[in-house]
This record gives structure tokens, sequence and C-alpha cells, in this order.
């Protein structure tokens, strides 16, 4: 592919047969980010690579590792229809971190990418040090603009023309799209595995049996879980102030789920900042995600002195 604005040289490993590609680098806590959307979405295509802007900062500070997703970007689609799916992303998520086996991960993940960080977070514990929920629509009890804000998009959809108008129209201004990601975007379009998964998530019965329903169930499921017992992990909510896709009450909706049962969350608000706060505020963003990263072993101190018993 063209000039790729990660600045570092991509890797690939097989993870359940599924050749998976991701990036890494620097040293320290080990830092994974994960990207928003799903394998075969009509209007979007998403990849590790909308990291870029903030990808060598963290790797400055942190051993940094931003994978593709199953069947998003360049990592393989599945191998037969009924492998892709919510479940099947998040178990390829799950997988790929065991197989890396340099955890427990601080988890900073971007809407559909929150929403699997906050899973896997309850689903294996042991392998989450923290977790940072990115505009996290999917996870939140409140409303979704996404159908209102980015309905009838340019067409032809993927092209050029349909990407830079829903990504300009997800931010808080038409010049926070990073144009190395708009080509990043016009190429994984462009993609074999991605034509394939069209073709294959184009069945709307599979899409919503598949990724709707597997999505509506499993968050139902870590509602009630945050409810009863809470993420067990200190976590950390941003969203940007400006986001036309999930509106700031959501994010005050999170807050109030999250911090019943988990003391150590907290909320940053960027300003001037939509939907992809890490593209507008990339400075911003990265000193409020490293900043609570670094404070993570201190929080996880003094949960542990919480939970000891008093002495009578």
């Amino acid at each position: 592919m063209g000039t790729d604005p990660m600045r570092v040289y991509a890797e690939t490993m097989a993870v359940d047969g599924i050749e998976t590609r991701f990036y890494r680098a620097g040293h320290g806590a080990p830092v994974v980010l994960l990207h928003n959307g799903h394998s075969g979405m009509a209007n979007e295509v998403h990849s590790a690579r909308m990291w870029a802007p903030v990808f060598q900062q963290f790797a400055s500070n942190f051993h940094t590792i931003a994978p593709d997703r199953l069947g998003q970007g360049e990592t393989n689609v599945p191998g037969r229809p009924e492998e892709y799916g919510h479940d099947a992303s998040v178990n390829h998520v799950r997988a790929f971190l065991r197989r890396l086996d340099t955890g427990p991960y601080h988890l900073v993940g971007h809407d559909e990418g929150a929403f699997i960080a906050a899973q896997i977070a309850f689903d294996a514990p042991e392998l989450v040090a923290s977790v940072t929920l990115v505009a996290a629509n999917s996870l939140t009890p409140g409303s979704d603009r996404r159908g209102i804000v980015l309905q009838n998009p340019p067409l032809p959809l993927l092209s050029r023309q349909s990407l830079r108008w829903t990504f300009e129209n997800s931010c808080h201004s038409h010049l926070g799209l990073p144009v190395e990601w708009l080509n990043a975007a016009e190429e994984i379009a462009a993609l074999p595995s991605t034509q394939t998964a069209l073709s294959v998530m184009a069945d709307e019965d599979r899409l919503l049996a598949q990724q709707t329903a597997q999505w509506t169930t499993t968050r139902s499921r870590i509602h009630r879980l945050i409810h009863s017992e809470g993420i067990p992990c200190p976590t950390l909510i941003v969203w940007g102030l400006n986001d036309p896709i999930a509106p700031i009450e959501n994010a005050k909706y999170l807050m109030e789920l999250l911090a019943v049962q988990q003391r150590d969350t907290e909320l940053r608000l960027l300003n001037a900042a939509g939907h992809y706060p890490h593209w507008e505020q990339p400075e911003a963003f990265t000193q409020a995600v490293m900043s609570f990263i670094d404070q993570v072993p201190e929080l996880a101190a003094a949960t542990h002195a919480r939970s000891l018993p008093r002495e009578s």
C-alpha cells in the first residue's frame, strides 16, 4: 500500500488461522489501541492507521500496539460467512492479546473498539490493566445520531468523495480529517478482503443476526454487570465536546453508569473535537490518556487498600 502514516513497519501474525496485521513500537507498559467499526460496513472503512496522529507519541512512552481488527484494514476476513459478526470480532481481539503474551494491557478503544475493550475487561480480566473508552457510543445507554448525521452519503459508497463526506461529518470541523487517513481509507476500500466482507454482510439477515443481535445481547449483559459489579479495572472516558455522532449527554450517562461501582472512573472532555478526538486534538488526547495510564498503579493500590478489612 502507499506511504504509511504510522511511521513504523507493520507486522503480521496468525491468530486462530487469521493473518492479522498490526503495528507496534516503543517500550514500557503495553498499550493496545482498538479502532472502531466492524467488518463489512457499507459506507465506512476502519483500521489501525486511524491512530496515526497519536501513535508515535504513545510509542515514545509505552509499548504501543495497534491491530487491524477482524476483516478490517489488512487483517484477513473469516473463511466462512457464519464466522463474521460481533462475537467473532471480540474473540479475535482476545486471541490476539493472548498470542502477544505481553499483558496485562491498557486497552484504548474507540466506539466499537471501546465496547470490545469493556467486554474483554469483564470476560478476561487477567488481560486488562485499564480501559480507556473513546467516544464509546456503542456502550452508552444514550442515543445514537449516526443514522441521522450520516444519512444520504454521496454515491458510490466507499469512493473517496463518499469517505471524505462521512468522516468530515463525524468531526467537529472538516479540517479535522487527516488527509493521510483519507488516502489510507481509499486504499483499504479497494482491497479484495474489504469487497469480500461487503458482499458477505450485504445479506441483511446475516448482518442483523451476527452483528446487530450479538452486539445487542452482549450490551445488555455488560450493562447488568456494570450495575452489579462495575468494570473490574480503572476506567477513563474520553469524549469530544462537539461530537455530532455521540452527543455529550451520552458521555455523562456513561460516567454515571460506571462510577457507581468503579470508583476509579474519570471523564475527560476535549473541546473543539468531534467523534475522532485523537484526530482533532491529538496533543490533548495523548496527554489525557497517558497521564491516566501513568497513575493506574496508584489507583490499583488504592483500590486494594479500600478492599482490605478494617481492624476493629
